[in-house]
């Protein structure tokens, strides 16, 4: 059961200091969020958080996907690049990104980035079928691959967590937002083998998430609990 805190600051100055503070309290894993302001100091930056990349996920989110870069297309892409270059353990890519541009798809090909496909859908869970064909899609770039919906009642919950019953052989994130999500985003791990989840530092930066001490507590007091109950 393992927890991927997103970190986010628009000061680079900061960001060692959010990258020790995730660790003590328990971060498995840890989102660097370049599309915040950081991508303006790019170098220094990457400086700072190649010291965790191998346990780190580095995302670069423009506005139309809910993220925060501004920029144009061109500064996006050739930004991806150079993060990418660092080799983390996954660059986080919207599926929308790698189906529209062919030269950053045999980029990252040519240079064997390993990246994490991601869809975002920030009105409403799909039916299971169009989750499912959305999956296909995805996992055409990669085998892990991040779908997340929002969550409009409990049963959404439900809908995307049997995506894992259906799904075998992928490394596949897969949780609905919101306050209805919350539950998914606990079970995912649990019950669909998920590779980690993710939660907050100090504020969230998606609807639902939970901040990291708690969701860690959760996680040990369930494990504290069956082994409980295996004795």
């Amino acid at each position: 059961m393992k927890v991927c805190v997103s970190l986010a600051t628009d000061s680079v100055s900061k960001l060692s200091d959010l990258i020790g503070t995730a660790i003590q309290r328990g971060a498995d894993y840890m989102e660097i969020r370049f599309d915040h302001t950081i991508y303006k100091d790019i170098d220094n930056a990457l400086e700072i958080s190649r010291k965790i990349k191998n346990r780190a996920i580095f995302t670069l989110r423009s506005k139309d996907e809910g993220g925060f870069f501004e920029g144009k297309i061109d500064e996006r892409i050739s930004l991806l690049k150079k993060i990418g270059s660092i080799k983390p353990m996954l660059l986080d890519i919207e599926i929308s990104t790698l189906k529209k541009y062919t030269g950053l798809r045999k980029f990252l090909k040519d240079e064997k980035i390993p990246i994490l496909v991601s869809s975002h859908d920030f009105k409403t869970t799909p039916r299971t079928s169009s989750l499912l064909g959305i999956f296909q899609e995805m996992r055409k770039y990669s085998n892990y691959v991040k779908l997340v919906t929002m969550a409009r009642n409990s049963e959404d919950n439900i809908r995307v967590l049997s995506l894992y019953d259906k799904i075998v052989n992928t490394h596949l994130i897969a949780f609905a937002m919101g306050e209805h999500g919350i539950l998914s985003r606990l079970l995912c791990t649990l019950y669909g083998g998920s590779p980690f989840t993710y939660a907050s530092l100090d504020r969230s930066l998606a609807p639902g998430q939970l901040d990291v001490r708690l969701m860690k507590k959760i996680y040990e007091r369930i494990a504290k609990n069956l082994k409980i109950d295996e004795c």
